[in-house]
């Protein structure tokens, strides 16, 4: 696809995106902005495992992270979402520093049990510190006195909730709160993949590629391998939070539950499905994962991993390169045949002797 008709066709999408709120329900606008925060922080995952060639299970954890630091910070100190989110990816880059350290002396399968413990600990982590995270309940946003029930506020005892009403959309922006969320989200998302496409395609980029198909070769091409894997990581984790905040944002409460080991191995899929080893892969992942888990009966749920873990092994075995790869070789095979048809075959064995002019000319 040459590069013009690429351009065209983000447009498109861009324009698609920009007008599907006005013409859906507020449940539909919803999913579309859970399509949104599971493909960014896939896209942590994908900058990690894809193209540095790490084996995270524990990016779930720094989702979570993300998502509290922004709940704590706006309902206990009235912090702006915009704010909170700022400083829950920088913390979660820090974090994902600490973890990219001891993950220096290990590769492959050992670092994928590291982060895998990484993603079962959190929860669990999470009700230690109860008295900041609200324990088994977590921690949620109640509307102000005129949006919900007051009765219900003065029950649960939970006055200092009452500071803040959620991410509401601004007078000025003439839309509903769950259109104008959609449109943030959007916004967001678009500069993420957008800084990690700039990323991938500089210096740095090419040194995370090098390192993924041949540590020692990079290392002796001049690459500071050590470095450049530990400020991955935290620009992974950073992505991940990111996510995280837009969970927060969409939810309004967060709870040890929503963020286990089965969070880690939904972004996986979403990751490898689209194709962790591409930009637009996470996106392309987290539509179908979000869609296929709306497809499942509310009473099979509970078997939802067990799809995902059947698809994975099947994208792993037959699309190692996921969604992406796959239309990367059909296109591949298209202009092969196209270079082909336009080649000229061998010359016609039937035709005239050409061997035999020169020998004319020379007699005369």
């Amino acid at each position: 696809m040459s590069t013009r008709l690429r351009w065209a066709l983000f447009g498109v999408l861009l324009v698609v995106a920009a007008a599907l709120p006005q013409f859906v329900d507020a449940g539909t606008v919803n999913r579309l902005s859970e399509v949104l925060w599971v493909a960014v922080a896939a896209l942590g995952l994908a900058l990690v495992t894809g193209f540095n060639g790490q084996i995270s299970l524990g990016h779930g954890a720094f989702v979570g992270f993300g998502a509290y630091v922004t709940m704590i910070l706006t309902v206990d100190y009235n912090v702006p979402f915009a704010l909170a989110g700022v400083i829950a990816v920088l913390g979660a880059f820090v974090v994902g520093v600490a973890v990219g350290l001891p993950a220096l002396r290990i590769t492959g399968v050992y670092l994928a049990l590291v982060t895998l413990g990484l993603a079962v600990l959190f929860p669990q982590l999470v009700v230690r510190i109860g008295d900041i995270t609200g324990g088994t309940v977590g921690r949620q946003l109640l509307p102000r006195p005129g949006y919900g029930d007051s009765a219900l506020l003065e029950e649960l005892g939970q006055r200092k909730f009452l500071g803040q009403a959620g991410f509401r959309a601004p007078g000025w922006s003439g839309l509903a709160d769950d259109q104008w969320r959609f449109y943030v989200f959007a916004v967001v998302a678009l500069v993420a993949f957008l800084l990690v496409r700039n990323l991938t395609r500089s210096r740095i980029g090419r040194s995370l590629v090098a390192i993924r198909d041949n540590e020692t070769a990079a290392e002796v091409a001049g690459v500071r391998v050590d470095r450049t894997k530990v400020i991955t990581f935290g620009l992974s984790a950073a992505i991940a939070a990111v996510g995280g905040w837009m969970f927060a944002v969409l939810n309004n409460q967060v709870s040890p539950t929503s963020f286990t080991i089965t969070l880690s191995i939904t972004l996986l899929v979403a990751a490898v499905l689209g194709g962790a080893a591409s930009i637009v892969g996470p996106l392309i992942g987290a539509t179908v994962v979000v869609m296929l888990r709306e497809v499942i009966p509310a009473d099979s749920q509970r078997f939802s991993q067990v799809v995902f873990g059947i698809v994975l092994i099947v994208v792993m075995l037959v699309a190692p390169g996921g969604i992406v790869g796959i239309y990367k070789r059909v296109e591949a095979s298209v202009q092969r045949r196209r270079s082909l048809a336009s080649t000229p075959g061998p010359p016609d064995p039937s035709g005239p002797d050409e061997s035999a002019v020169p020998a004319r000319t020379q007699e005369a």
